[in-house]
């Protein structure tokens, strides 16, 4: 616990003297090719052995009735519009006819079914700061929480790339698993509906990373991080986004419809 506490002291001092949300640099934060790519996380990144749940003041919410999932949107992404997104450097360009780096939907898919060796992505991610071929820290997040791609929320990418960010840009190292662990948790988002005890899952976006509140500092030990409230039509802009070497979890479309115990795992 030493080591985190010195980062968190780090990150204190940044607070102390910047006090400011994080702006993100113009390069993807979540991406192989950001300022750290050489270094590698943690070997046990993926299983810590200080890594425990969460004290018992973390009450989980009022159970609810889950009800059928709604299809999912018809995508919005053209060709047109994914060049758009390569021309402002949030997409690799395409370099090969036969396996390009991204994908538009054909028009017959009402549903996502990316080739082999394809994930499916949404422009927002790029947007908020998802690079390609993805980072290490972004990939141990997937294997942490054990989601794909489409899992995450745009927030919960926008909160990977800022905490990325402030540890490579202005701590000087690469994305810290233990002070992550100790900063934030998963929660799990599920649409409402008109009744309050019901809820539907939802195909994309059910992983929401929240920082850890309650009876500790930790609210305190960050630096503010202002994140959109209105992410409207965000679903319906996938696409096919080429999973080089496998680095992401494979698309299998699966549906999350309760909180793994992990999602709420930090390290004490």
């Amino acid at each position: 616990m030493g080591g985190v506490t010195v980062f968190i002291r780090s990150v204190r001092w940044w607070v102390a003297v910047y006090k400011y949300p994080v702006a993100l640099p113009p390069f993807s934060l979540l991406s192989s090719t950001s300022i750290l790519a050489s270094a590698t996380l943690p070997s046990h990144a993926r299983t810590h052995p200080r890594v425990v749940a969460n004290p018992p003041f973390f009450h989980p919410k009022m159970p609810v009735r889950l009800i059928a999932v709604d299809d999912w949107c018809p995508s919005s992404m053209t060709e047109r519009r994914l060049l758009e997104l390569e021309r402002d450097g949030l997409l690799r360009p395409c370099t090969s006819s036969s396996r390009p780096e991204w994908i538009a939907p054909a028009a017959d898919h009402r549903e996502p079914r990316p080739p082999t060796g394809y994930v499916v992505s949404f422009a927002k991610f790029h947007r908020h700061g998802l690079g390609a071929p993805p980072s290490r820290f972004m990939r141990a997040l997937c294997h942490h929480y054990g989601v794909e791609l489409q899992h995450f929320s745009p927030n919960a990418i926008t909160i990977a790339a800022v905490f990325a960010a402030v540890c490579e840009g202005y701590l000087g190292m690469m994305p810290h698993w233990d002070l992550w662990l100790h900063l934030y948790r998963g929660e799990l988002f599920n649409a409402p509906t008109r009744t309050t005890i019901v809820r539907k899952p939802v195909r994309a976006g059910c992983l929401n990373l929240v920082l850890k509140t309650g009876k500790t500092e930790r609210p305190r030990e960050y630096i503010p991080v202002g994140l959109s409230s209105n992410h409207a039509g965000w679903d319906s802009q996938w696409f096919y986004l080429r999973n080089d070497d496998g680095l992401l979890p494979d698309y299998t479309g699966r549906l999350i419809t309760e909180r793994p115990e992990n999602w709420t795992y930090g390290v004490v």
